[in-house]
């Protein structure tokens, strides 16, 4: 009797193994918000990560994108907009301003520097006429509906086109994205800024433009801001504490030699969200030691500081059309004689010398791999403005070393290393202010200006820092 051969089961897979779907059908990672924004003519829909109320734009919700997100949607068209056409989507990032000198806040003009600018193009035709069995076939399908056919007979009519982008990103490690923000200036005749336009304004666009094919339907358009901000740790900046024990001594220069030294002293990490403030001290020390010197000192010198911020937007210059080429000479070659007309084309070649042909090579290879210039820039804006200033007359406080559990009094050279006067404050910042930015063709940044004024020594020194 011939043994039974055991069925076999090609592809099986055990209870316990969970079989990969391919690539294709993994989905891609969805948002949990979507906001729709509709026209007559068409519907935009975005996906984001999260949603934030913007009193600027007077939104109730927009949709926050941080610097490692991609902004993705879909538009759809109205059936009534024509059949064939062009849809233009396209995400924009721009720097507003207005000028400084302009004192009027309901008419002042308010210029734009565009520092990004991605879109697709996506042609729209009808769809191609069917044959005559395809009508046949569909005709003898539509005589038996199933049920799964009638929840998609007008999905297919839906004419609805995705897009998706990505934030650029700098090879720079100092360079970020802009994140959407807006300065105002301060008025105290208008404390809620409800009449008053922002100064700068870091603003994200996503657009829809709708170019039918016929000449009788108008083009539109749909629009909507979002937000960008970029991804921070999950401890900011706001509630991590910052170590006493760490500060950064800059000394001020001085443009003659002085018997007396002034230093200013700030955080190590010199970055400071908007929402807090930045602590120093300005210390002096006299070199010798002059208990006289030291009493003039600490009553009549000047100590102001001052957070300036310097903005600068830069766009490339556009340059003319290169002129046609125009010859050497206005005499025709036909006008020449037959002998002339040789010697001039023997005369043209250019002389190689047999014995170095490869230096003649690595040079024209040199010229060719050369990259190209970079196109000149031209300032558009460039504007200072002080934040905060404050003035002190004289040191007020003598520094002092506090006292361990092992101690009851410091030591005398402990005593001897400390400065002779000393000057603490704040520098406070507000929400109102723009944050460092540094991308191409945009520059906001921050100094701390220190100035230590006695007698006829002016001592300066100016710091830069970092806002968030």
């Amino acid at each position: 009797m011939l043994a039974r051969i055991p069925r076999r089961r090609f592809d099986s897979v055990s209870s316990g193994e969970s079989r990969q779907p391919p690539s294709r059908l993994i989905p891609a990672p969805v948002y949990a918000h979507v906001s729709t924004y509709r026209t007559p003519q068409m519907e935009m829909q975005i996906q984001s990560p999260s949603l934030k109320a913007c009193e600027v734009d007077h939104a109730p919700l927009l949709p926050v994108f941080s610097d490692h997100d991609q902004i993705r949607g879909r538009v759809i068209l109205d059936p009534s907009c024509s059949s064939s056409g062009r849809l233009v989507i396209s995400v924009k990032g721009s720097f507003l301003y207005t000028n400084k000198g302009e004192s009027s806040k309901y008419n002042a003009e308010q210029k734009s520097h565009v520092f990004l600018d991605a879109s697709t193009a996506i042609v729209v035709s009808p769809e191609p006429p069917r044959s005559a069995f395809m009508d046949a076939f569909a005709a003898s399908i539509r005589r038996r509906p199933s049920g799964s056919s009638l929840g998609t007979t007008y999905a297919s009519a839906e004419r609805s086109y995705s897009f998706n982008f990505d934030l650029p990103r700098s090879c720079r490690s100092a360079e970020e994205l802009p994140p959407s923000c807006s300065s105002f200036k301060l008025d105290d005749a208008d404390p809620l800024r409800q009449s008053l336009p922002p100064a700068h304004q870091v603003q994200y666009i996503v657009q829809a433009s709708w170019e039918p094919a016929e000449g009788l339907e108008p083009s539109t358009s749909l629009e909507t801001p979002i937000i960008v901000q970029p991804e921070r740790d999950f401890q900011s900046l706001d509630c991590s504490p910052v170590s006493q024990d760490s500060w950064l001594e800059m000394p001020l220069r001085a443009d003659r030699p002085i018997p007396y030294r002034v230093a200013i002293t700030l955080p190590s990490l010199v970055t400071f969200s908007r929402g807090t403030s930045i602590p120093f001290f300005v210390v002096f020390t006299t070199t010798p030691r002059s208990l006289s010197l030291v009493k003039e000192i600490a009553s009549d010198a000047t100590i102001s500081v001052s957070l300036i911020q310097k903005i600068q937007i830069q766009q490339t210059i556009t340059l003319p059309p290169t002129p046609p080429h125009t010859p050497t000479s206005s005499i025709d070659e036909n006008e020449l004689p037959r002998s002339a007309k040789l010697l001039k084309r023997v005369g043209g070649r250019p002389r190689r010398s047999p014995s170095s042909p490869t230096l003649y090579t690595d040079s024209s290879q040199d010229i060719r791999e050369k990259p190209l210039p970079r196109l000149p820039m031209e300032t558009s804006l460039s504007e200072t403005n002080s934040f905060h200033s404050s003035m002190c007359i004289g040191f007020p406080k003598r520094p002092r070393n506090p006292c361990g559990d092992t101690q009851k009094h410091p030591s005398l050279a402990t005593q001897h290393m400390l400065p002779d006067g000393l000057h603490k404050s704040k520098i406070p910042l507000n929400s109102a202010m723009l944050p460092s930015i540094d991308w191409v063709g945009i520059s906001v940044k921050y100094y701390v200006d220190v100035s230590v004024l006695f007698g006829q020594d002016d001592l300066r020194v100016r710091i830069p820092v970092k806002i968030t």
